[in-house]
């Protein structure tokens, strides 16, 4: 579960990007964060992977707060869509799903089972 408890993060007085958000996603649940442009959605994801520190409150998964998680163990232990920039363009779609459990260091049949369930749950 992905627990976020009055989070913020502010770039400065005038530039709020995300204001007292709470919510939970329940474990094993596919979620999207849906909103215009410019709403918040890239920087909330950012901060669950530390990609982004918030300004205040607190971004907890199975009650662990996200800070103090040893980083890579917290990036590799999470699902997160990498888009545009953060994929590999001479990779497959499969290649690029597969990039972190190669990392680490599953056996290729399991490599291969959860990279199709994971294409055919999204229709890829």
């Amino acid at each position: 579960m992905i627990r976020f408890e009055k989070v913020t993060k502010e770039y400065d007085e005038e530039t709020v990007a995300v204001k007292d958000i709470t919510f939970e996603i329940p474990s094993r649940e596919l979620t999207v964060l849906i909103g215009p442009s410019g709403c918040g959605k890239t920087t909330t994801l950012k901060m669950i992977n530390r990609i982004i520190r918030p300004t205040a409150g607190r971004i907890l998964i199975d009650g662990n707060d996200v800070t103090e998680m040893d980083i890579r163990q917290l990036r590799r232990g999470i699902g997160y869509v990498i888009q545009n920039v953060g994929l590999f363009p001479h990779m497959s779609v499969k290649d690029n799903v597969a990039t972190v459990p190669k990392l680490l260091k599953w056996e290729r049949s399991k490599i291969d089972d959860r990279v199709d369930e994971l294409l055919q749950l999204v229709g890829l």
